[in-house]
């Protein structure tokens, strides 16, 4: 009962934070801060001529349930801080190098005490401290041994200037939760898929978690803001006649769960996903394909987000000693090379503003009033007319731009980076069509090319699946549409061939509508990949002059010997 009542004041505690002034969190993190930059000094060695503390809250609830019966019902209270100590100066320090340790690549971070106790919290700050601090001094000597060896001249700085901000902004009450209503919800999910024998595994997981995040600087910047996420992830995997495995989720994420929809529309999205991983199993065989393709709904947005988002992101690689490792372990914006070029069709313009925190009454996940470096984002004009005219940026300065705007951002156990927020695509009125036309000019086009149809995706692979060596992942759920009456077959695991940037500026047509695609983008390191909220509205759909399909490059497997023990009864 004790720890109950424990566990109770956590959540408490985590849901309305104190005043400012009150804060025995954000106290310990400034008085270890000042110490740190007015004492900490080894010998005659460099002393920190920068300091900063991000600190994150976590109080989460996690249910998952498998065929009607719940598989995990989990609850956790967590406080993780981030040091980020820099020596050198502005424009030469310790961040940004790898050295040979890739796996190692990452802040120096660690627990905190869960309960607000002044004291314990400074003691494991210090700890932590300690650590960053002779860890950093061993990374400026390698980094400039590095510098000197490769001879290179051509430097833009490592820190640049950020105005000093205060800002605070405290959940008013926590939103009442209901677990075991929950559960409920969770178990009568799953059972959906009593009513599908052709899917193999299926699982549905449901999440709730509550933040809070604290951050100090040594130049003075304090902030603490909360926000929450809530999900409902739906996964399920098949296999088709010719033998391969297909395993495919739904993510479904909401900043409350005041966003969350009913449980007939959320029983809808799972009918509607076990029926589309159903069609796959009597698919057809993937054949090779060259000629127009349409995206329709999540596989659009995931279009966007892979070739464009992606690749906006991420502007400034770290040194490595193996630079050719350098594309196995970390993501790199291939697009920012591309400033003032054309990168979309001339129709198409893109803006993202992380102030905005809905569209049309949807929530936008991708919302946030300060970045991790304590940076406030504002509107950012990304593609004018199809030209890119900026990207993302934190303090680390690049050729191009010296100073942050505001999209530094990332997970406890990840470097910030420069990172999406809300991104809004629009395009000319003239180049926007309903549904059945989109459609009606795929056949058009692959009639004009001699095929007997022409494809349609309507979900493809997230982001975090795709291949190191591809733009974009494969599809999931790809359809051959006929040319001769539009009729519509599932196509089996296939995958594409070529892919490159032209499949952006190849955009003819786009959907008269927009949704939202609200989404969790992995970080650039993909040994520690982090994951941050973001959120994409764009036209529902888009037409693409020409892309190259093939069969996937992969090897089936058998089918079980026994059929599911629950379809035989």
């Amino acid at each position: 009962m004790k720890k109950n009542l424990f566990i109770l004041a956590l959540v408490l505690a985590a849901a309305s934070p104190c005043a400012a002034a009150d804060d025995m969190v954000l106290k310990a993190m400034t008085d270890e801060m000042q110490r740190t930059v007015r004492r900490l000094k080894m010998d005659n060695l460099d002393k920190p001529y920068f300091v900063s503390y991000y600190v994150v809250d976590s109080t989460e609830n996690s249910i998952s349930a498998v065929f009607g019966s719940l598989r995990d019902d989990n609850f956790s209270v967590s406080r993780n801080a981030v040091a980020d100590l820099r020596v050198g100066g502005p424009a030469f320090d310790n961040s940004g190098y790898v050295g040979q340790d890739f796996n190692g690549y990452e802040p120096g971070s660690a627990p905190l005490n869960e309960e607000d106790g002044y004291d314990a919290i400074r003691f494991s700050l210090w700890s932590l401290t300690d650590d960053v601090y002779k860890k950093a001094l061993e990374k400026y000597s390698q980094k400039r041994a590095y510098q000197k060896k490769k001879n290179i001249t051509e430097l833009y700085g490592d820190l640049s200037p950020a105005k000093k901000e205060s800002f605070f902004d405290d959940r008013k009450a926590a939103e009442p939760f209901d677990a075991a209503a929950w559960r409920e919800k969770v178990r009568g999910l799953s059972a959906i898929f009593r009513k599908y024998p052709k899917i193999q595994a299926s699982q549905v997981s449901f999440g709730r978690t509550l933040r809070t995040v604290r951050f100090v600087n040594s130049e003075g910047t304090t902030y603490r803001y909360w926000w929450d996420k809530v999900s409902l992830d739906i996964r399920a995997t098949v296999q088709d006649r010719a033998g391969y495995k297909i395993a495919d989720s739904k993510a479904l994420s909401w900043r409350s769960l005041a966003g969350v929809p009913s449980y007939e529309k959320l029983a809808e999205e799972t009918e509607a996903f076990a029926g589309d991983m159903s069609y796959i199993v009597d698919s057809s065989t993937a054949e090779v394909y060259l000629g127009p393709v349409l995206f329709e709904g999540q596989a659009a947005a995931e279009f966007l987000n892979q070739l464009f988002v992606a690749n906006i992101s991420y502007a400034r690689k770290p040194w490595a000693d193996r630079e050719e490792w350098l594309r196995y372990y970390i993501a790199s914006g291939q697009l920012t090379k591309k400033l003032d070029m054309r990168v979309l069709p001339a129709f198409m313009s893109v803006t993202d503003n992380p102030l905005e925190v809905s569209y049309n009454g949807v929530q936008l996940n991708g919302s946030y009033p300060i970045d991790n470096e304590g940076v406030r984002p504002a509107p950012l004009e990304l593609v004018r007319n199809g030209k890119l005219v900026n990207f993302y940026m934190g303090r680390a300065p690049v050729k191009e731009f010296r100073v942050s705007n505001g999209h530094a951002r990332g997970f406890v156990n990840e470097f910030a980076a420069p990172r999406p927020g809300s991104l809004f695509f629009t395009a000319l009125a003239d180049k926007r069509a309903p549904a059945p036309d989109l459609k009606k000019k795929l056949l058009a086009m692959a009639a004009e090319s001699g095929l007997d149809y022409a494809v349609l995706v309507r979900r493809l692979d997230p982001e975090a699946e795709k291949k190191t060596e591809d733009l974009l992942a494969g599809p999931v759920l790809a359809y051959k549409v006929s040319v001769k009456d539009g009729s519509e077959t599932v196509i089996g695991l296939s995958e594409w061939a070529g892919v490159t940037f032209r499949a952006l500026r190849d955009i003819l047509l786009v959907s008269d509508k927009d949704e939202v695609y609200n989404y969790y983008q992995p970080g650039p390191y993909y040994y520690n990949r982090g994951y941050v909220p973001a959120s994409i509205v764009a036209p529902s759909a888009l037409l693409v002059q020409e892309m190259e399909m093939k069969p996937a490059e992969a090897k089936p497997d058998r089918q079980p010997y026994l059929p599911h023990p629950y379809f035989e009864k």
